[in-house]
């Protein structure tokens, strides 16, 4: 026997019984405890190298497969039922490395996306429940939803589940007398909409703009699609 190599036969054995995890570890036992013995210290320290570039490998497969189930849920590839979906996003929204790369894959593509599916579906939803859905069948284009009320707001692409803005609307934003003051008000009454209150480049790109329109008692955004 190859004194060198002497934990490869060890591990054969072990891989070809039925029960070969429990068998690896018995094996793993019985390589540590003649690794040492002096006569196998040499092959003990090729073992744990051995086992050092057999885990090197074994991340770096796991790594490149969940990057690729990022960039299929990403981009809406993910081929699975809706709540296989769900559980990967959430086990991906669990670790602060993988939500990180799925953001900056969306952010990435998320042009793209707008561009090539024109069943793009944008969600608004408030304290967990949805206010409204977008639904953009061409683009450019532009859809709004009224009856918006002050406080905190999530945009989501259903297509992929991406949060694409989350945030604030301020009553400046929405109720016009806090917008313009008691000397506009009566001029900003007889306009649907008026001027916007603001606006927001969701991208950083110009290409998804979220317009604020105040209203008397609550406002309206309005979500255009440049490209």
């Amino acid at each position: 026997m190859n004194e060198g190599l002497y934990f490869i036969p060890i591990i054969e054995r072990a891989l070809k019984e039925p029960d070969a995890t429990a068998a690896l570890e018995k094996a793993f036992g019985e390589t540590k405890r003649k690794g040492a013995q002096e006569r196998y210290a040499e092959g003990f320290k090729n073992f744990a190298l051995f086992m050092e570039i057999a885990y090197s490998h074994h991340k770096a497969a796991v790594s490149d497969h969940v990057r690729r189930l990022i960039a299929e849920l990403a981009t809406g590839t993910f081929d699975a039922a809706e709540r296989e979906r769900k559980l990967l996003l959430d086990a991906v929204n669990s670790r602060p490395d993988w939500k990180a790369e799925y953001e900056t894959f969306c952010h990435e593509h998320a042009a793209e996306d707008f561009v090539r599916d024109l069943n793009t579906i944008i969600q608004v939803s408030s304290n967990e429940r949805v206010v409204g859905e977008l639904h953009f069948d061409k683009v450019p284009g532009s859809k709004s939803i009224d009856g918006i009320m002050p406080g905190n707001y999530v945009l989501k692409l259903l297509n992929t589940g991406w949060t694409i803005w989350h945030g604030e609307l301020t009553a400046r934003e929405l109720i016009r007398m806090e917008a313009f003051g008691d000397r506009d008000l009566r001029l900003a009454a007889g306009v649907r909409k008026g001027r916007p209150t603001d606006k927001k480049d969701l991208l950083n790109n110009r290409e998804v703009i979220l317009r604020t329109f105040a209203g008397i008692e609550s406002g309206s955004i309005e979500i255009e699609l440049a490209r």
